[in-house]
């Protein structure tokens, strides 16, 4: 399952990706970085019954939610943003939570609970593991940070950060290039 890490570097690969050079903005990109790390906020509830991982990867993982999170971003900044930043924020961190649910479908390993990515259409749970990240040691949350950071995670953070963090540069590196190739043109 990837770690907050991996989930972070891809809100920024959907907003590299997504954000035109000219138009980039900073609230969009913390819409975009929060929308990439808000379904895992489902383990708060499970801390109010003792099981942090009671509703983990329950339907906020879905893109139903990703919607009702973009839905909900729009609404937030209508009284402060002006139209055109509100609605790209509102898209790119419905993108960026859609990501995240794709992500956790994809690594779906051993043990580890599907997720129901189309919820509300359907209540049928996907999973398959690519092996693209690496596995994360954790006392099921019992204490807390300190459960999942810690020396063992190492190895999977670091394949986190070449799986996600070298896309993540490559793109950056590529508008740059391109920015500098419209530059000289003019």
């Amino acid at each position: 399952m990837p770690s907050p890490v991996a989930h972070i570097l891809g809100g920024a690969a959907v907003y590299l990706i997504g954000q035109p050079r000219k138009q980039r903005s900073h609230l969009v990109l913390g819409a975009t970085l929060l929308g990439s790390i808000v379904p895992d906020f489902d383990f708060l509830p499970g801390f109010l019954i003792d099981n942090p991982a009671a509703f983990h990867h329950g339907i906020s993982h879905s893109l139903g939610f990703a919607l009702l999170f973009g839905t909900a971003v729009f609404f937030l900044l209508r009284y402060f943003q002006r139209s055109d930043i509100r609605t790209r924020a509102a898209v790119m961190a419905a993108f960026a939570y859609g990501f995240h649910a794709v992500l956790d479908v994809v690594s779906v390993g051993e043990g580890a609970k599907a997720v129901p990515l189309l919820w509300p259409l359907s209540a049928r749970e996907f999973g398959i593991n690519l092996d693209l990240f690496g596995h994360f040691h954790h006392d099921g949350l019992a204490d807390g940070i300190w459960s999942v950071v810690r020396r063992e995670n190492l190895p999977a953070l670091a394949r986190e950060v070449v799986v996600m963090g070298i896309p993540v540069l490559l793109l950056q590196v590529w508008r740059m290039k391109r920015k500098k190739a419209v530059s000289s043109e003019r």
